[in-house]
């Protein structure tokens, strides 16, 4: 039996609280000076688009569609149009709505919501017969203080949005801080080995933010050398934000696609005194260098990816931000020194948004508890956000083991989130077991399911699915997977001569799923 520092478990069983809910109010600035929760208990309600999607569908099979509330969407920057209209249905009209978005945050591939897009599906769900009339449906608000991060580190973001703004007629920010801090600081290595030696880098608590395409590699490095910090792509830490966060490889991923003139041209044009985007007739010149045309919308849409990536990465740091390149992952370069690394570096010192480091030193400090398990909630979030987006197995058991770690007595002390995540983990497993054995016995290529002769294999899964309801169907944390392997069982049975010694089983799971 272990006693627990923190007060009473985050964890009620009276309430549901999905892991996504599980986040802190307020995160670490609810601590108190021992580094203890004040208020140890979390938000109640903070839905992802899937969980609406989900619920929804439950709320128009009771008939009981929420016409009369108000709904507010974050991150609606990455929705879809399908995503925006579920949200209108939601509510009691266009008007009801409340959107929060920052386009220069869009970091999901394929989406590209701008407020023309809202307006063209607001106008497309009002059915009176005026709305050809109506061009502007939204009333637009735009929030000019930060309060997630200081001055310094909100200059250097705002550089890179004014390269949106100037290259692709992105909405520009004038936001600004109430707080100062330090600027943030510049380190180049010659190897990524470099970050375990202990007289170059020393920084327990630092979170690592990298390019979506190379993070695997990196947390394969990571692994071998026995770096501990927790490393997360660009859009697994979309929405999150650290007290001290280190962006690593971003300039060198920027130059290995081929964007490198590109950028020095945007960010010579950092030092512009017109506020012209087409410069080749102005004859400007930025140290020495005449300026070429800035409107890559049509010759480098790739800039604006990029530029999305890098803003939303410096945006996630509360206090201190670093930017680290290291020499080995270059997989493209130019002349000793003149590379984009080097050019983007000197072109910040000049312009003082941050300053070079020979070595950075945060100390050792060991976290909190509660730290911990907000960290361990963090991953995860993370871990299911991968499931979800397919991503392979092990990478997703991985992430989740990681979060297991910050649970355990050693860090986070707390046995109920350590056991629930155990069984999540579980759950997972066992779910991924079902359906590669559906797939391997049950399904031929451009066939579909076949069952035919498949009598003692329909006994098997039966087995398999049986164990797995017994164990998960009655937990609210497990409702999706539920639901996963109880729409698998119909895909293959309903309409068979198995469908009778499955439907009253599914009916009953869908029925449980509804009340958990």
């Amino acid at each position: 039996m272990y006693v627990l520092k923190n007060g009473p478990s985050v964890l009620k069983e009276d309430v549901y609280l999905s892991w996504v809910e599980r986040v802190k109010r307020g995160e670490m600035d609810l601590l108190n000076e021992e580094g203890d929760p004040l208020d140890p208990f979390f938000f109640d309600m903070v839905s992802t688009i899937h969980q609406v999607a989900v619920k929804l569908v439950r709320l128009l099979t009771i008939h009981c569609c929420s016409h009369h509330k108000q709904v507010a969407c974050d991150e609606a920057q990455d929705f879809s149009e399908l995503d925006l209209a579920l949200f209108v249905r939601l509510s009691a009209g266009v008007r009801s709505v409340f959107i929060c978005a920052d386009s220069a945050q869009s970091v999901e591939v394929g989406i590209s919501m701008r407020k023309g897009t809202f307006n063209d599906v607001m106008n497309s769900l009002i059915t009176d017969k005026r709305r050809q009339q109506v061009k502007e449906n939204m009333q637009e608000i735009m929030l000019q203080t930060n309060h997630r991060t200081h001055q310094e580190n909100l200059s250097l973001a705002k550089a890179i949005r004014s390269v949106l703004a100037r290259s692709f007629k992105l909405q520009n920010s004038d936001e600004h801080s109430l707080i100062h801090g330090k600027i943030p600081q510049l380190l180049s290595i010659k190897k990524i080995s470099d970050l375990s030696n202990e007289d170059i880098f020393k920084g327990g608590n630092i979170v690592f933010l990298t390019p979506d395409e190379i993070v695997q590699d990196l947390r394969t490095q990571f692994h071998n050398l026995g770096i501990k910090n927790d490393l997360f792509s660009v859009r697994e830490a979309k929405g999150l934000e650290f007290q001290q966060v280190a962006l690593i490889g971003f300039w060198t991923f920027i130059e290995s696609r081929g964007s490198s003139a590109q950028w020095q041209n945007c960010l010579r044009w950092l030092s512009s005194e017109t506020k012209f985007t087409v410069t080749q007739n102005t004859g400007e010149r930025i140290a020495g260098v005449v300026l070429n045309d800035c409107d890559y919308r049509l010759s480098a849409p790739q800039v604006s990816d990029e530029a999305m990536m890098l803003y939303t990465a410096l945006t996630r740091a509360r206090d201190q931000l670093y930017i680290i390149e290291s020499e080995d992952c270059r997989k493209m370069t130019t002349k000793k020194g003149a590379g984009l690394v080097a050019f983007a570096f000197r072109r910040f010192i000049e312009r003082n948004l941050a300053k070079k480091v020979q070595f950075i030193d945060e100390g050792f400090v060991e976290m909190t508890p509660s730290q911990h398990k907000a960290r361990g909630i963090t991953l995860m979030n993370t871990g299911l956000s991968m499931l979800r987006n397919h991503d392979s197995i092990s990478i997703v058991k991985d992430k989740i083991l990681e979060a297991k770690k910050r649970f355990q007595p050693s860090r986070g002390n707390d046995m109920e989130l350590l056991d629930k995540c155990e069984k999540h983990l579980d759950c997972i497993m066992t779910k991924w077991t079902i359906m590669q054995y559906a797939k391997t016995e049950f399904y031929k290529e451009k066939v579909g399911y076949n069952l035919e002769s498949k009598f003692s294999e329909v006994v098997r899964f039966e087995e398999m699915v049986a164990h797995f309801f017994s164990k998960f169907v009655c937990d609210s944390f497990m409702v999706e997977e539920v639901t996963e392997v109880r729409r698998l069982m119909e895909e293959i049975f309903m309409g068979t001569p198995y469908a009778v010694r499955f439907r009253d089983v599914c009916t009953s799971i869908e029925r449980l799923e509804f009340f958990v």
